[in-house]
């Protein structure tokens, strides 16, 4: 697997910025940036939060979000799939920070969305990587007695049926590492922490990886 050329659009001479580009793209981000307003309403209420700051912060992580998906990807499928990934995988982290839970509707989604764009032919590897990837979590709560909890196990296993087994599993395995080397500065190491902020680092990361 190979990292995504930066911004392949600004780069290839073979690419050109035309009207339907430039529409479709502004299209995106518009429709990034409703949606993300609209979903901060419903949590500035449920955590009794600022709402006007919350819809700033999620409109401006939807328009980090969308137009990096752009630039890596152009106005395609796989954009749009990029971007409704990460974005549930950041409300998934905002939840797990405040609750250490996560709604199940947030898995389902990324489920969802891991049919855009998707060759039919793939399914039968995405299903083994969901599965590895959730067993690999259940096992590791298993032997360390760690306090990882449901939704860890099923974020786990819909990251990685989105990505497929390769992406899947380095995207697991990164977040993973991330966890453990933050959570090793910490003073009290035996206290809980919220799993799913490092699994959507990884998850995040993986998706700019292309076979």
């Amino acid at each position: 697997m190979v990292i995504r050329p930066i911004i392949p659009y600004v780069f290839d001479s073979g690419v050109t910025f035309d009207a339907g580009f430039i529409i479709s793209a502004i299209l995106i981000v518009c429709l990034s940036v409703l949606a993300s307003i609209s979903l901060s309403g419903y949590f500035s209420e449920r955590y009794k939060m600022n709402r006007k700051k919350l819809a700033v912060c999620f409109a401006l992580i939807a328009v980090c979000v969308s137009l990096t998906m752009i630039c890596f990807f152009g106005s395609s499928a796989i954009a749009v799939k990029g971007i409704l990934f990460v974005s549930i995988l950041a409300l998934s982290s905002f939840e797990d920070i405040k609750t250490r839970e996560c709604d199940d509707h947030l898995h389902v989604m990324i489920a969802v969305a891991a049919f855009i764009g998707t060759n039919l032919r793939d399914l039968p590897g995405m299903i083994f990587a969901g599965f590895f990837a959730g067993g690999v979590i259940i096992l590791s709560k298993v032997i360390g007695k760690g306090k990882i909890g449901g939704a860890d196990i099923k974020m786990a296993a819909a990251g990685a049926f989105l990505l497929g087994f390769d992406r899947g599993i380095f995207g697991l395995l990164t977040g993973t590492l991330l966890a453990v080397f933050v959570n090793l500065l910490r003073k009290n190491r035996k206290e809980g922490f919220p799993m799913i902020p490092y699994l959507a680092a990884g998850f995040t990361a993986a998706y700019f990886l292309q076979g």
